[in-house]
């Protein structure tokens, strides 16, 4: 009987090819400030919550030019077959990020994914420009970001369930922990191999899908 199979996927950096988080609150914030957060929360001296709460104090951003900033930015090309092998194998493909909603929904809409699962945290464009963050996920998983991916992976799987993580950050690194399967890159690459989590190195989504098709025939 072939596996059943439970796919999370990061979004920064995994479906989108750069870090569409890091050039909206770069691009409407400050950008020195921003930067300077991320390495404190890289450090340890600062939870997620509290890295996006502050720089949202700073930004002004409007519907609008969210929609405008947002509308030429890529995902990478091999994503659609991976997502389209899930669709016909019935199979859960969940995004989790610990980014913010209002730019993952709207690119995910763009190019045709509209109707997957999100997992993230929320941004709130208020009138005049002001920006607000809401967790709805913090204070159930691990503390450190502000939306834990291992929480969403033990929620969601179900017994007899394989689990596969799909991310390439820090941020990952608790989805990673809770999978069967891992598909790493970037810095969470480095962090599998730092720490002998066993992993698959991918480039390409192409990667996966080869992947999880041998595993559902084999």
């Amino acid at each position: 009987m072939p596996k059943r199979l439970r796919i999370f996927c990061d979004f920064d950096g995994t479906i989108a090819k750069r870090d569409v988080g890091n050039l909206v609150f770069c691009h409407f914030g400050s950008e020195s400030h921003w930067w300077g957060l991320v390495e404190l929360w890289r450090q340890g001296r600062l939870e997620g919550r509290e890295m996006w709460g502050r720089q949202a104090e700073v930004m002004r951003l409007t519907e609008a030019e969210l929609d405008a900033f947002v509308a030429p930015l890529a995902i990478d090309d091999s994503f659609a077959a991976l997502a389209g092998f899930a669709q016909v194998n019935r199979i859960p493909l969940t995004i989790v990020s610990d980014g913010m909603d209002a730019y993952i929904a709207r690119i995910l809409t763009a190019h045709g994914f509209g109707d997957l699962p999100l997992r993230s945290n929320r941004m709130v464009l208020a009138p005049g420009g002001a920006v607000r963050v809401e967790f709805p996920w913090h204070g159930q998983g691990c503390g450190r970001c502000a939306n834990c991916k291992g929480l969403h992976v033990r929620r969601e799987r179900r017994p007899g369930e394989t689990t596969v993580y799909i991310g390439d950050g820090l941020s990952d690194v608790c989805g990673a922990r809770e999978a069967d399967i891992v598909f790493a890159k970037k810095q969470l690459l480095e962090w599998c191999r730092e720490n002998n989590r066993e992993h698959i190195p991918f480039t390409s989504f192409a990667t996966i899908h080869d992947h999880l098709r041998v595993l559902l025939e084999r």
